[in-house]
This record gives structure tokens, sequence and C-alpha cells, in this order.
């Protein structure tokens, strides 16, 4: 007895072969040469550095550059994974001076939100148009930072949970909502280190449940994972030379070097979305 198979019969587990390892490895990644690596590791060095200086900044400088390297598909996981490393080293050296009752105020509001925006994040398809949606971002947090800067707004602690709510929400499609959650907690009072410490672990909590979310959605891939850990394990260095430039430097100089690149790099993304 002879049983004859189909072409689409045998082509069938070649195909699903194709899917698992295309679940499990990036294209955008793995084509990444030693030119796009260098750039990628360069631009978490230099936000890292601005981020431990300025309080942000560190997302807002990587992730136009990992946008250009990889789209805006694959960019947002990236980041999220690198984040979620790179964080670890501000709260490491704040963790003495972390506000709990702050932190778990604004996770009540934020972890929901951020899960709940991170799956229509993976719903999306046309990843031109987040590139402009980020590129739309970048340059209203420019005005907005400084409007809420100077209202002169008190936030008191019952506040915190709709802050994290719509810092949630929209740091799943946009991830890197530094200059935007900054204003609230500097209005609550917090400074340096005590600052630092507080908005490193709700950053660091809010990446954590984006990246559960993406991979339940299949979003992370080992090459993604991989790259988010290199380019978050430099952040490592990058925040130990910021402790030293903080000592020679004017937090003004950096802000001034954080407001151009929002200008510059929003503007790219907008007009030239990939």
């Amino acid at each position: 007895m002879f049983i004859i198979e189909s072409s689409a019969t045998t082509k069938a587990p070649a195909a699903a072969s194709q899917r698992v390892i295309g679940r499990c490895y990036d294209h955008a990644v793995f084509g990444l040469d030693a030119v796009g690596w260098a750039v990628a590791i360069a631009g978490a060095l230099a936000g890292s550095v601005v981020g431990g200086v300025a309080g942000f900044g560190t997302g807002i400088t990587l992730l136009p550059i990992l946008t250009l390297l990889l789209g805006a598909r694959v960019a947002i996981p990236v980041l999220t994974v690198t984040m979620a490393v790179g964080n670890l080293a501000r709260v490491w050296w704040s963790r003495h001076d972390v506000q709990p009752r702050v932190i778990l105020a604004f996770l009540a509001g934020a972890v929901p939100a951020t899960m709940l925006g991170a799956m229509l994040f993976a719903g999306m398809t046309r990843s031109e148009w987040l590139a402009r949606g980020i590129g739309l971002f970048l340059l209203a947090a420019l005005p907005l930072r400084r409007l809420l800067d100077a209202s002169g707004m008190v936030i008191r602690l019952r506040h915190f949970p709709l802050v994290g709510a719509g810092v949630g929400a929209l740091s799943s499609v946009v991830v890197t909502t530094g200059p935007v959650a900054t204003p609230f907690f500097l209005a609550f009072g917090l400074r340096r280190a005590a600052y630092i410490g507080t908005e490193s672990v709700c950053t660091m909590a809010m990446h954590l449940t984006r990246g559960a979310v993406f991979a339940r959605y299949a979003l992370l891939s080992w090459d993604t994972v991989g790259l988010g850990c290199v380019l978050g394990g430099s952040m490592f260095l990058g925040t130990w030379i910021a402790r030293r430039m903080l000592e020679r430097m004017s937090e003004r100089v950096f802000l001034l070097i954080v407001e151009g690149l929002l200008v510059v790099m929003g503007l790219q993304l907008l007009l030239f979305p990939r």
C-alpha cells in the first residue's frame, strides 16, 4: 500500500519550523552589522550619561537610534529590555532613598494601564504610523515638560494612581515617558537620590510588565533580548560616568542637550518614518 503525499502536506512541517525560528530570531536585529552595533551601544552609553544626570533622557536618546536601525516595530521591544536592565544601576545606587508609598501608588495605575497599552501595541501593523507617533510625542514632550514645571502644581500621594495610569498607557506605545513623568515626581517633593531611585523602580516595573506582554504575543525574540541586555549592560558604565561628570557640568547644559535631541529626532521621525 502506497501513500501519496501532496506538496502542501510535505511543506507544512518546513513552514511550521520557519514560523518557530521566526519567533526565536528577529531578522532586523540579526542583520545588524558592526557599525550598527557600535552606533546602538554608543547611543546607550550617551543616553545613560544624560539620564544619570538629568533624571531622564536615556530612552529619548536611544529610541530614535533604534528606530532608524531596526524600525519602530522592533525598536520598542528592544528598548523595553534595554531600559529594564539599564534601570538596575540607578535603582541600586539609590536603593536607600526610594519611597515605597509613592511606588505602590504609582504602580497601582501604571501596571494595568501598561498591560492594556502593550496588548494594543501588539495588534498594530503599520510601523510607519507608529514612528510618526513617536516623533509627535518627542516634539510634544518639550513644551509639556516646561508647562508642568512652570505651573507650580502640587501633587499628592492620592494623585499617583492616575498619573501612573496615564504614563503607563503612554509608555506602551512610546516607551520613553521620562519628560512627562518627571515633573509629577518633582512636584511631589522628591529630589536627587530620592527622585532617581523612586522613578527608576517605577520605570523598571513598567518595562517588566510590558516585556511580559510582548513575550506573550511573540514580540520578544532571542535576538531582541540579547541586544537589549547588551545595551542595558553598557548603561552601567554610562551611569557611573554620569556621577563623575555631574560634579563638573551643570544640569542646565544636559537639559539643553536633551531638549535639542527632542526637537531634532522628533522631526526626523515625523518627516522620515520607518
